[in-house]
């Protein structure tokens, strides 16, 4: 898949996401939905911001930091830090919506992103050796 069908490609399912959301969003009584409506609504807000986040810092680390000397892992740092900060996102949302979000919960999101961050970093650094 080329660099230009990928961008396509995620922008078409980025909206997608968007408009199912949207579609939950306004259209499912959350005191009548029950589970079902609650999983819907944060798996269409994980998916639109996944495909959001990873568009922006696409066009971040491509566009403005000007890195095209290697495109396929620029796409998957972006995909990767998208998916991080979107389970964070929603992580917090969901502790929010159960009055649970404390600073000390919001760390404990923060740090084990960053764990795992830190071990994908670790293993692209030792593939490179």
């Amino acid at each position: 898949m080329t660099f230009r069908w990928y961008l396509i490609l995620m922008g078409i399912g980025t909206g997608l996401a968007w408009m199912a959301w949207a579609v939950v969003l306004f259209t499912m009584n959350p005191f009548e939905a029950g589970v079902t409506g609650l999983l819907f609504f944060y798996v269409t807000l994980c998916l639109a911001s996944v495909g959001s986040l990873a568009l922006l810092g696409l066009g971040y680390r491509v566009g403005i930091r000007k890195r095209t000397d290697m495109l396929t892992r620029e796409v998957r740092i972006s995909f990767r830090h998208a998916v991080l900060l979107s389970f964070v996102g929603v992580g917090a949302l969901w502790l929010s919506s159960h009055r649970s979000l404390t600073w000390y919960w919001s760390l404990a999101l923060v740090l084990v992103s960053a764990g795992i961050e830190y071990i994908f970093m670790m293993v692209q650094e030792a593939r490179r050796q």
